[in-house]
């Protein structure tokens, strides 16, 4: 099963963006949570922001590519919908329910991938 997955992706221009959305999100996790529960500084809160660009970038690639293929599913658009209304918005909330609201879109990305199998 995990090598299909894995040949699967590989096999896919646009799934490979969202393995590396996968990867950019865990990063942006450990990095707000450092400065969410130890040191918020400047620079750090500036790299989280710009790691947040990325996995919008990388999400919004995906949704492209997948359209050119015309795989868009309902789905797709809705995970992407929920990276840039229900994320940026829970920042003015308490960091405990950003960080939840992070994790919930953490674990929606591989849905992105199951579902196009």
């Amino acid at each position: 099963m995990g090598s299909y997955i894995i040949k699967h992706i590989s096999a896919s221009p646009s799934l490979i963006w969202v393995c590396l959305a996968m990867g950019f999100h865990i990063v942006n996790l450990a990095l707000g949570a450092y400065a969410g529960f130890f040191k918020r500084s400047a620079s750090v809160i500036k790299i989280h922001q710009w790691l947040y660009y990325a996995i919008v970038f990388c999400l919004a690639y995906f949704l492209i590519l997948n359209q050119t293929h015309g795989k868009n599913t309902l789905w797709d658009y809705l995970v992407g919908l929920y990276f840039i209304t229900v994320i940026p918005l829970s920042k003015r909330w308490d960091v405990l329910a950003h960080a939840f609201l992070s994790l919930v879109g953490l674990t929606l990305l591989p849905l992105l991938i199951i579902l196009q199998m």
